[in-house]
């Protein structure tokens, strides 16, 4: 089963990058624990230096953290991740922020590597498995919800009768053929191919809206098409009346789009002919 896109997003992965390191120090600060060295040197150590030693461990696991959730979301242009490959990839987060605290502490307190290390993995698996097990079911409710509410929406909308040949609206499915998203072609801007994704860029009422949607552009270019919305580079369908210019710079030839905050959007030469054969119609 893939993984459903709110795991990529960046506001939720931020927080628990965040979160889980305070939670860490929160339950250091209130338990204490002693890595099972009580009576020896290096808890004495670790009681000495606890002010230093804290911040330093939570630092490293949130690096670890923001390292391994940046790879994830470079990973997702190219391949979607399955809900077993994440949660292994989430094992395998975990076990890496061990690995770093055990050397730090290791060094820092000049305890053995191989005898800290199965006391960090045991004592960080009983802290950090309800921080992991609150962000999972978290992601679920809010995919939960979102698919939902496309659902509602899909039934709405079969509901009001609108076809998918219906000359100036445009109907978005995902790859599955779900409909996500139904709207006014006078109203798109343009539309950008990322990895398995597709943003489709609108105008609702005056604010400028990028939606994302699940397909390719090849997967949605001949509906697109019959409503006047037309491929100019292979990463971008643009909407003809929303150009205002058509522009020949040193970079490179670009349509200037007639909306607001809007960058201007590439055209490569392989369909820059015929762009402006159509704009100029």
């Amino acid at each position: 089963m893939k993984l459903p896109n709110i795991y990529y997003t960046l506001k939720p992965n931020l927080v628990f990058c965040i979160g889980l390191p305070l939670f860490l120090m929160l339950f250091m600060i209130l338990y204490r624990p002693g890595f099972g060295l009580e009576e020896s040197e290096g808890m004495r150590q670790w009681t000495e230096h606890v002010g230093f030693c804290l911040p330093v461990v939570c630092a490293i696991v949130m690096g670890v953290l923001m390292a391994s959730r940046a790879i994830i979301c470079f990973l997702m242009v190219r391949h979607t991740l399955t809900k077993r490959e994440y949660g292994l990839w989430q094992a395998a987060e975990f076990g890496v922020a061990c690995l770093f605290v055990d050397l730090f502490l290791s060094l820092y307190l000049h305890i053995n590597y191989f005898d800290l290390l199965p006391r960090i993995m045991l004592l960080g698996l009983g802290v950090l498995i309800f921080p992991y097990l609150f962000f999972w079911l978290v992601m679920e409710c809010i995919d939960r919800d979102q698919r939902l509410s496309d659902a509602t929406l899909e039934a709405e909308q079969l509901r009001k009768g609108i076809e998918r040949t219906e000359q100036g609206v445009i109907r978005f499915a995902d790859e599955k053929g779900v409909v996500k998203l139904v709207v006014g072609a006078e109203r798109i801007i343009s539309l950008e191919s990322a990895g398995n994704y597709v943003t489709i860029l609108y105008n609702d009422d005056g604010k400028l809206v990028r939606y994302s949607l699940r397909n390719t552009l090849k997967g949605i270019e001949d509906n697109c098409a019959a409503n006047g919305i037309v491929r100019c580079h292979r990463s971008f369908l643009v909407n003809l009346k929303k150009i205002r210019i058509i522009r020949h710079t040193p970079q490179g030839v670009f349509a200037e789009m007639d909306f607001p905050g809007v960058e201007n959007i590439p055209v490569s030469k392989t369909y820059a002919s015929e762009l402006l054969r159509l704009f100029g119609n």
